[in-house]
């Protein structure tokens, strides 16, 4: 079938004019290629009152379990040494400080790697009804988890204060930690 050259519409024929734009028909052209329209994905991001109260229920989580565990771990550890019987529970905190420092460190990043790795929300973010997902959509998986809540102390400092600037100013609203592991938070 012929086209029109200057329009691309299908020309009778017989035709010497084209009828919609009145160009001379000359020879037959092919229509004009469809440009595809390039899609938009609509990614609504978590709002940062909704990251900000989910990471304070996540962070009472957390510091009940660590009180319970270093409390714990300092109870029978002091007590085996025998520093409640002879008063040197204050006196030699060399003894316990780093495990106490390393149970500090370790649940929260097992809290958040594992809950994020597996299903992409925290209690807080199931509360707040947001989720973490890879930068291209796809499910957090356990490595991005990791690299985002290891870099969670940079956020965390001056009071929340950086991750917080941070959210604010990028486009994808991603803390340092989502911004190096290629993470976003959504709502759900």
């Amino acid at each position: 079938m012929p086209y029109c050259a200057n329009c691309g519409k299908e020309l009778p024929s017989e035709a010497v004019f084209c009828p919609s734009c009145g160009t001379p028909v000359t020879m037959a052209a092919p229509p004009p290629a469809a440009v595809p329209t390039p899609t938009m994905v609509s990614v609504n991001h978590a709002d940062l009152s909704q990251r900000i109260i989910a990471a304070i229920v996540d962070s009472i989580i957390v510091g009940v379990v660590v009180g319970i565990l270093a409390g714990l771990f300092a109870l029978t550890t002091l007590g085996m040494l025998g520093l409640f019987r002879t008063g040197m529970m204050f006196a030699a905190p060399w003894m316990w400080a780093p495990w106490m420092w390393l149970v500090g460190f370790l649940i929260p990043i097992c809290y958040y790697t594992y809950l994020e790795g597996t299903s992409g929300q925290t209690i807080g973010k199931k509360i707040m009804n947001i989720k973490v997902v890879k930068a291209d959509g796809a499910p957090c998986d356990y490595g991005s988890a990791f690299v985002r809540n290891l870099l969670r102390f940079i956020d965390s400092q001056v009071i929340g204060l950086v991750g917080i600037i941070v959210i604010s100013v990028t486009e994808k609203k991603q803390r340092v930690g989502d911004i190096v592991a290629k993470t976003i938070v959504v709502k759900t």
